[in-house]
């Protein structure tokens, strides 16, 4: 018969080892199902010399409830992307507000509660003159829905 105080230290020791075997992938497993890593591509494709606003530059501020991005200014076609990774509790929201001419729009570009690009690591908004698309994924073909007008 075997005592427990003879197995205990043999059975920890088999623990700590397969813990140790196992670790890299529970990390890469855990990472990628709780903590993925997205990108937000904002893409301004108002035309510099249009109808409406002649020669306005789009302005626009992104936040999180962490990080400021600052004040961006936007040609036609300039293009930035916003890299993070979603937080454990899947409370990441960045908010972006946008100035253009007269008008303007505040949206979530990035809500974890609310993920309407479920599964895609890239989330894609297309500012244009009648308002704000979004795509998910990363093919450049991808469908556009047209979810915000300007205010």
């Amino acid at each position: 018969m075997c005592s427990t105080k003879s197995t205990s230290p043999f059975l920890m020791f088999s623990l700590i080892v397969i813990f140790c075997t196992l670790s890299p992938y529970l990390q890469t497993t855990v990472a990628v199902s709780f903590n993925p890593r997205k990108v937000v591509r904002i893409n301004n494709t108002i035309p510099t010399h249009n109808s409406i606003q002649p020669s306005k530059p789009l302005f626009a501020h992104c936040f999180s409830s962490s990080d400021n991005l600052g004040n961006w200014t936007m040609a036609e076609n300039d293009q930035r992307e916003i890299h993070f990774r979603v937080d454990w509790t899947w409370s990441t929201l960045f908010y972006c507000d946008f100035y253009w001419g007269s008008r303007y729009r505040g949206l979530p570009v990035f809500d974890a509660s609310h993920d309407l690009c479920i599964g895609e690591r890239y989330v894609s908004w297309k500012v244009k003159t009648d308002g704000f698309y979004l795509k998910c994924g990363e093919s450049s073909d991808g469908y556009l829905r047209h979810l915000y007008t300007w205010n």
